[in-house]
């Protein structure tokens, strides 16, 4: 999702209040899971939290081509091909 989408996606382990109100002064829904420790856990959108995961992921498996990580690729042609072919890779391994 990109930025200022109005949702921001966070880990448990960044599960505060601070950060809760941090993010609904700026009009945004936390889709946080609420940590274990809370007495009351707090809602959260699951199948969107599971999505951002899967995004997570996959830019973790393009970031294995140095290419991709580093961006030695400078026009948009070159840099697009090599997005494309991580697509690929990623594709070829499920």
């Amino acid at each position: 999702m990109p930025p200022g989408d109005g949702l921001d996606h966070a880990p448990v382990d960044h599960d505060s209040n601070a950060l809760r109100e941090q993010l609904a002064s700026m009009d945004c829904e936390a889709v946080i899971p609420s940590k274990s420790v809370r007495k009351t856990a707090l809602p959260h959108d699951a199948e969107l939290y599971k999505a951002r995961s899967a995004v997570e992921c996959t830019f973790a498996l393009f970031k294995q081509a140095r290419r991709f990580a580093t961006g030695y690729e400078k026009t948009l042609r070159n840099y697009t091909a090599v997005v494309l072919l991580c697509c690929i890779e990623c594709w070829l391994r499920i």
